[in-house]
């Protein structure tokens, strides 16, 4: 259930903010009013798409992306997300729900800060125990994309090893929204998807796939089928 929030002036000119296209931040200010009373909320990029972006033409999953990469929504437990500076920019009604979703710091949470912290120069991705869990929620974005779920651990290694900055993991997550409309991908119920390791390792979102070349025949047009209405 949607919940009034409040957005401040200085929103519009945060680094953080600036640095996002306009639909990410869009989403964000729609996932404070997805939130309760603690900044949590369940993870449901398609159901933020249908609730909050109806109208736009967007890979969804690319733009949750962006929002975790920044560490604006932190991934954590089973399918559930938190906005860590939610508490210091609301004022939130007393009158309010409490929240009904588990403390982050109750379960296997990104951390927010580490002292311990490094740079990966490669990426610009923090490593140490920050890094790994923010890496893992990455992971975890593009496996709930892949329609195949087979050999996980393989796929994370095959991920790891291809250690993908931002921009690369828009280009995947676009690449497989793509390919799950081809005709290849969804014959035989999917059979002739490969394994994620597989598809990783190829570097398949490189094989120039585009909307209109994957579109699947709608079946209606077929001729056979209209002259036997």
């Amino acid at each position: 259930m949607a919940r009034i929030r409040t957005i401040k002036p200085e929103f519009f000119t945060s680094e953080d903010i600036v640095e996002l296209n306009p639909l990410a931040r869009l989403l964000y200010i729609a996932l404070w009013c997805e939130a309760d009373k603690e900044g949590r909320l369940s993870w449901k990029p398609k159901t933020f798409k249908m609730r909050y972006l109806p109208a736009d033409d967007c890979d969804i999953e690319a733009v949750c992306l962006a929002l975790v990469d920044k560490k604006l929504i932190v991934l954590y437990g089973d399918g559930l997300a938190f906005i860590p500076s939610f508490k210091s920019h609301q004022h939130i009604n007393p009158r309010e729900k409490d929240s009904e979703l588990p403390d982050p710091s109750s379960t296997r949470a990104p951390r927010v800060s580490d002292a311990s912290v490094t740079v990966n120069t490669r990426a610009g991705r923090k490593e140490g125990r920050e890094g790994k869990d923010i890496y893992a929620s990455i992971f975890e974005i593009f496996w709930t994309a892949y329609p195949k779920k087979i050999a996980k651990q393989d796929a994370e290694k095959a991920f790891a090893k291809l250690n993908p900055d931002a921009e690369l993991q828009a280009k995947i997550l676009k690449a497989i929204t793509i390919s799950s409309k081809s005709p290849d991908w969804l014959k035989e119920s999917g059979q002739f998807i490969p394994n994620a390791a597989t598809w990783i390792n190829g570097k398949r979102w490189e094989d120039g796939l585009t909307l209109v070349t994957a579109a699947r025949p709608d079946w209606r047009d077929d001729p056979k089928w209209r002259s036997s209405k």
